[in-house]
């Protein structure tokens, strides 16, 4: 792996690590349209008309975000006409470094075994030991960053 992909995997893992210790709180019971728009004591038509729309257009979209029906279209507009900024991201569920090496385990498994089954068929043998052999390959596949 190149000391820049390195390098910006670091970097990348530093922001995952602060959203991660933030993600159990980030699920709001009824959606954050609903969660601020309380909050904040606006009602239905408070917010419809900072958002320039109608009051069952404004109902229909905290009901789909609580849902997961809402677009980022939506939530964005919602989001300003409450003086919000909405924040959007993916956070990886481990650590990326780690996840890559998962995936090239899993590649350079698939890749012996079928290497093994045309070795069989020809009638040759691997005096190595799969684990080996997959370890051997699975780390070459991280450091060409070819797990996929």
């Amino acid at each position: 792996m190149s000391a820049g992909h390195s390098l910006s995997i670091e970097q990348a893992e530093r922001r995952f690590k602060a959203l991660r210790r933030t993600l159990p709180h980030m699920k709001v019971k009824g959606g954050w349209i609903a969660y601020v728009r309380h909050t904040i004591g606006m009602t239905f038509a408070n917010l419809a008309k900072a958002a320039d729309l109608s009051i069952p257009t404004v109902q229909q979209m905290e009901k789909r975000e609580a849902k997961g029906q809402v677009t980022l279209q939506t939530l964005e507009k919602i989001a300003q006409a409450m003086n919000c900024e909405l924040i959007y991201a993916f956070v990886p569920k481990q650590p990326i470094n780690e996840y890559l090496k998962e995936k090239a385990q899993e590649k350079a498994t698939r890749l012996i075994k079928q290497a093994d089954v045309h070795m069989q068929l020809e009638d040759q043998r691997v005096e190595d030991p799969l684990k080996a052999r997959v370890a051997r390959l699975a780390q070459e596949l991280f450091d060409r960053r070819d797990v996929w």
